[in-house]
């Protein structure tokens, strides 16, 4: 017989924990994410680890990047609950740079290896958000698809709870509710939102990289994908000026600037080979107009990481441009994104390698990593040496291409020495003679016969247009 979830209310998440696991020493919670955290049900169960009114199992949650307060990975707590987190910010960054959560490197579209059926990370519980449709009573993951279903396929203790402010969104995200063991209603906190873009005011070093990108690689009908931030932002702010058509979205995740975009009639999908005539996500995050308008959305769908991610995905769709950005880049052509150095963690790679690497052939489509060539602290954010000891995103073998508001450096097909020049080609003039002036008497670097220094080397465009920096 199929039974309704049962309502619970937020100081039973600990009780019911405790009564299904009694008898084991350890178990796995996995957490939905980003905009969909699931604050209150995380502060309750914080609240019964602290209380001891229950024998709880030690913990292990594992999530990707959480919004809002993270009271568990406060100091104290590690015997009883621990963090495991894939993509972090906030309070997790800090406690896993003082020793207090680890950091689980993962790809998006690798989740499944991680916490599938038998796999290190198995859960056997999962915290979410639904909404609920009231003409269906369908349930809906809404704006976190990521890897919930199968956490919540493996998962003996399936905890959701019923926010409102929600939207209900289309395509992989619907919940039946026999899938739900406990439901939360009272005390739910809303989701999370974010300013839209302030097309307006970016800087004159983000309109030159937009202005870059989309001169040299966006054509009509190509597909996009990009991450969020003021960086893929003046890329939108670009492309919403120019005169494209029929661009189609596949991301992991779908932001404001995507929504402008196909809400002005520039992204139609209808040149997409998979899952054309709508946009595909796994997560969405953004201002309350940017929900609004996915609520009931058909024409936006979410589809898990392992699907918007996986490189048969992407190359069905090509052309594809993916737009990324980093910490820094070497002259050997790595990028790091989620070390600052080994001292240092910062974030998580996301579903940056996964793009980057769907797109190894220019036959695809072409991934781009822009960022500005300066730090906020006026360090160049190129170096001779990616810092030892750090993962990176991209490496010397992987074919990117690097863009600053200096200019473009296409790594495809280049040497070693060749990769080099491109790259400190498009540094900071603050730093470019330095950086060239190594690359060209260092013979580690092997440099084409006739290379000069006064001439742009190949694979490198520089910035000619009419935008004038601040300094």
């Amino acid at each position: 017989m199929n039974l309704p979830p049962q309502t619970i209310k937020l100081d039973q998440i600990g009780p019911v924990i405790a009564e299904k696991f009694k008898h084991k020493g350890e178990i796995t919670c996995y957490v939905g994410s980003n905009a969909a955290t699931p604050t209150a049900s995380i502060e309750a169960l914080t609240a019964s680890v602290k209380s001891g009114a229950v024998k709880l199992p030690f913990i292990k949650m594992v999530h990707l990047l959480l919004q809002g307060p993270v009271p568990y990975v406060a100091s104290g707590l590690q015997d009883r609950v621990m963090t495991f987190s894939i993509f972090s910010g906030g309070d997790v960054r800090q406690a896993a740079n003082e020793g207090r959560a680890y950091y689980l490197p993962c790809t998006l579209a690798n989740l499944d290896s991680l916490i599938g059926k038998g796999r290190k990370y198995e859960p056997d519980v999962v915290l979410f958000k639904v909404c609920r449709n009231e003409y269906t009573g369908e349930y809906s993951l809404g704006l976190s698809v990521e890897a919930l279903h199968t956490a919540i396929d493996h998962a003996q203790v399936v905890i959701a709870e019923l926010d409102a402010s929600m939207p209900f969104t289309q395509g992989q995200s619907v919940v039946d509710a026999q899938s739900i063991d406990c439901l939360i209603q009272e005390d739910v906190k809303p989701v999370y939102t974010f300013p839209a873009p302030d097309f307006d005011n970016l800087s004159p070093e983000e309109k030159r990289i937009g202005e870059l990108i989309t001169k040299y690689f966006i054509t009509d009908g190509i597909t996009l994908q990009t991450g969020i931030g003021r960086i893929p932002d003046a890329v939108v702010g670009m492309i919403k000026d120019a005169a494209y058509k029929d661009l189609g979205v596949q991301t992991e995740l779908y932001s404001d600037g995507l929504m402008y975009l196909q809400a002005q009639g520039i992204v139609t999908n209808r040149k997409k080979k998979a899952n054309m005539g709508y946009s595909t996500t796994s997560l969405i995050m953004g201002s309350r107009e940017l929900y609004d308008y996915v609520h009931m959305r058909t024409g936006v769908q979410m589809r898990p990481s392992a699907y918007t991610n996986a490189a048969e995905t992407v190359r069905q769709n090509r052309p594809f441009i993916s737009v990324n950005t980093a910490l820094g880049v070497d002259m050997f052509g790595n990028v790091w994104a989620d070390f600052i150095d080994p001292r240092r963690y910062y974030s998580g790679v996301g579903g940056q390698p996964d793009f980057i690497r769907a797109l190894n052939d220019r036959v695809y489509g072409t991934p781009i990593i822009a960022m500005k060539s300066l730090t906020n602290k006026g360090e160049s954010k190129i170096t001779r040496m990616h810092p030892p000891g750090i993962g990176l995103t991209a490496s010397a073998f992987d074919g990117v291409v690097i863009v600053t508001e200096h200019g473009i450096a296409d790594l495809r097909e280049l040497t070693s020495g060749e990769k080099a020049l491109a790259v400190a080609s498009i540094a900071h003039p603050r730093f470019r003679d330095e950086f060239l002036r190594y690359v060209y008497e260092d013979p580690i670097f092997t440099k084409p016969i006739g290379v000069y220094l006064d001439k742009s080397p190949r694979g490198v465009v520089m910035y000619d247009g009419d935008i004038k920096l601040d300094d």
